[in-house]
């Protein structure tokens, strides 16, 4: 502290810092500019550091980049600069000559790929401010009002192995901002992370201090035990203490342990950035904070045991999960389900009925509250395609419904509808594509098992709908012996692209990859570990925690392999073992995940550009490529509070449209 108080007395007499500390603060991959946008409001001239006056974007994907910045020429020895950040950072009240050159490049450096490396130097420049001016920076820039992910894309795995010291930055940076005194950004008051309330909450706090400032690890037993008794389902001490375990492991150096620190940090990770109900929590607010995360980041960081980005950190040499096909019923004695419980069949039995000589079947499931999103879904996917002669679209509706829905879709699209004769008011062409209504009773794809509590659904939604697991049951409906494969759409989408070419490229131009079972989008921001509790005693161990999650809102079925593997019955398996909620809350997207994560052959982003009921973030770029636009989240299209309506309305068709009355029944 006496260090920083001396560093700061000098500060206002160095203009030139000032300048350097507003140099540059676009620190993701996608830069924005001007500056003036982010630091006008704090007395800054953007033109005074030389930024373009537009909106400049770097064409490369994070994986294609030299985090390390050792490669990158143009000017800058950014191996240079990494170094002299690190030699700053062990003494920020030193007399350091090349503070200039830094400063010089600060000003001169128009842009580069070396994204981590200009943060850092963002972040050095912050501790030359005025404490005013700081907590300005720190309010209203993207220093601190957006998450660390935001900034920095990466893990916090991926960044260390990046040598750039940004956890000891953070850790400076952040003493200083407690020191100046101003308070924390309102929403921190919610309590919602920083948990200090418990003895237990305490001591850990205490020993973590202690180890911290002996430059010792904390002791395994401790970090677990804290875990164990912490009463949060969330909160930053746990975050504390999953860094500090994966410090104790990395000591142990070797392939296996390497693997299970990262797994353990990225648990971290997500206590940290992801622990506020419904929004991320800003670098702000963790800057406020009473534990001591940065600091045990920090330690890792200068360590210098991270070196090999998590794209590249594997099992040991020899280690192969356990397979998921061939099934044996003695893998799962006594979770399996009996033949009577199994009350589903398996398609033998089930035919195509109007819809044989269509070769591309599609799977809808919606419930009188989505029935506007239904109409929709199925409007955009006609519409879009060029042959709409090959399409079945499977229309699942619960038994009690089906007369609703009937109604709907004659009301919707009038004359353009045309029932099938004998079909019983089942089946109907639609602009050349048959539309099928499938209907079903709750009891045949949902049991108690799979119900999940009632704060979940308080959370998410109603998971807890029939609609939802019908995906696990399809065979029931549309025959694996006859339908190779089938597209499953959830009913908050709208299809800007050729469903027939998903249909038809999922699996590769060679068909099928012999362990693939379904074809999605991969979600690499959200590991598995978001859904699964990858600690729980009842996991299996070969869960790669830190694995890329898909959602299952769209997806192509290999129905056959699906069959041949009993993923069904395992689902249910699974879901009986999950009784007391230990391996995860969520209803039905969690135990695919659990089984098909390895199974999965990824398609192209553009196939499911979701969030667009969560968030108006996505680039103008994503929204005009998509080939599915995906409402995940509360803020569906048709609700009066929905986002993104004017990607949604020009597929929208229900009758009713505009009527105060709202769905008829």
């Amino acid at each position: 502290r006496s260090g920083h108080r001396s560093c700061r007395k000098g500060r206002r007499a160095m203009d030139p810092f000032t300048s350097f500390a507003w140099r540059r603060v676009c620190c993701t991959i996608v830069w924005s500019a001007p500056l003036a946008m982010y630091f006008g409001s704090v007395g800054v001239d953007a033109s005074e550091v030389g930024l373009p006056a537009r909106t400049v974007k770097a064409e490369k994907h994070y994986t294609e980049l030299d985090l390390g910045c050792e490669g990158y020429k143009g000017g800058v020895d950014w191996a240079l600069i990494k170094k002299q950040v690190k030699t700053w950072l062990r003494d920020p009240n030193g007399d350091h000559p090349f503070l200039s050159d830094m400063i010089r490049i600060g000003r001169e450096q128009k842009l580069s790929d070396c994204y981590i490396g200009l943060c850092c130097l963002g972040y050095v420049g912050l501790m030359f401010m005025d404490p005013e001016r700081r907590a300005k920076a720190m309010t209203m820039t993207l220093f601190g009002s957006v998450s660390l992910h935001e900034q920095i894309p990466l893990s916090y795995w991926d960044t260390m192995a990046s040598g750039w010291p940004v956890f000891g930055l953070l850790e400076l940076v952040s003493s200083e901002i407690r020191y100046d005194g101003y308070p924390a950004p309102a929403e921190a008051s919610d309590g919602c992370c920083d948990h200090l309330s418990t003895q237990s909450d305490r001591d850990f706090k205490a020993l973590l201090d202690d180890r911290l400032a002996r430059g010792l690890v904390v002791p395994t037993a401790a970090a677990l035990k804290y875990l164990s008794e912490s009463p949060s389902r969330c909160s930053w001490g746990k975050a504390t203490a999953y860094f500090a375990l994966a410090e104790h492991v990395l000591w142990a150096r070797t392939a296996g342990a390497e693997k299970a620190a990262k797994d353990l940090m990225v648990l971290g990770e997500l206590q940290l950035d992801r622990c506020a109900e419904g929004r991320n929590v800003t670098v702000h607010e963790h800057m406020h904070s009473v534990w001591p995360f940065w600091g045990f980041l920090r330690r890792v960081e200068s360590e210098a045991t991270i070196k090999t980005y998590s794209q590249n950190v594997n099992l040991p040499i020899g280690y192969r999960a356990p397979p998921l096909a061939p099934f044996t019923p003695n893998s799962l004695a006594g979770h399996l389900p009996t033949a009577e419980q199994k009350s589903f069949g398996d398609g033998s039995s089930a035919t195509l009925g109007f819809c044989a000589g269509r070769d591309v079947h599609v799977a809808f499931s919606g419930d009188k509250r989505h029935v506007e999103g239904v109409l929709a879904a199925v409007n955009s996917a006609v519409a879009r395609t060029a042959t709409p002669d090959r399409l079945c679209l499977h229309v699942f509706c619960l038994e009690s419904e089906a007369s609703f829905f009937r109604h709907a879709f004659s009301c919707s699209f009038g004359v353009a509808l045309k029932e099938v004769e004998g079909s019983i008011g089942r089946t109907f062409v639609l602009k050349g594509a048959m539309v099928q209504l499938e209907t079903f009773v709750k009891s045949q794809v949902l049991n108690s098992y799979l119900v999940v509590d009632d704060g979940v659904t308080l959370e998410t939604g109603n998971l807890n709908s029939p609609n939802n697991y019908i995906r696990f049951h399809l065979s029931q409906w549309i025959p694996p012996a006859l339908v190779p494969k089938v597209v499953y759409l959830d009913t908050d989408i709208v299809v800007m692209g050729d469903v027939c070419e998903l249909h038809d490229t999922a699996f590769g131009q060679s068909g099928r990859g012999e362990a693939e079972i379904v074809a999605a989008v991969p979600r690499f921001h959200l590991p598995l570990a978001v859904y699964l509790k990858a600690l729980s005693p009842k996991m299996p161990i070969w869960l790669p925690s830190t694995a890329p999650s898909f959602n299952a809102g769209v997806m192509v079925i290999d129905m056959r392999a699906w069959e041949a593997s009993n993923v069904t019955g395992l689902v249910d398996a699974w879901a009986r073992r999950n009784t007391g909620r230990e391996l995860w809350r969520h209803g039905s997207q969690p135990p695919l995940l659990l089984l098909l994560h390895d199974r999965v052959r990824w398609l192209d982003e553009a196939w499911n550009v979701d969030g667009l009921g969560h968030f108006k973030n996505h680039t103008a770029e994503a929204l005009a490529n998509a080939k599915i636009l995906h409402w995940t989240g509360p803020l569906k299209p048709w609700a009066s509070n929905g986002l993104h309506k004017d990607l949604w309305e020009p597929f929208s068709v229900h009758c009713w449209k505009g009527l105060e009355d709202g769905v008829p029944t």
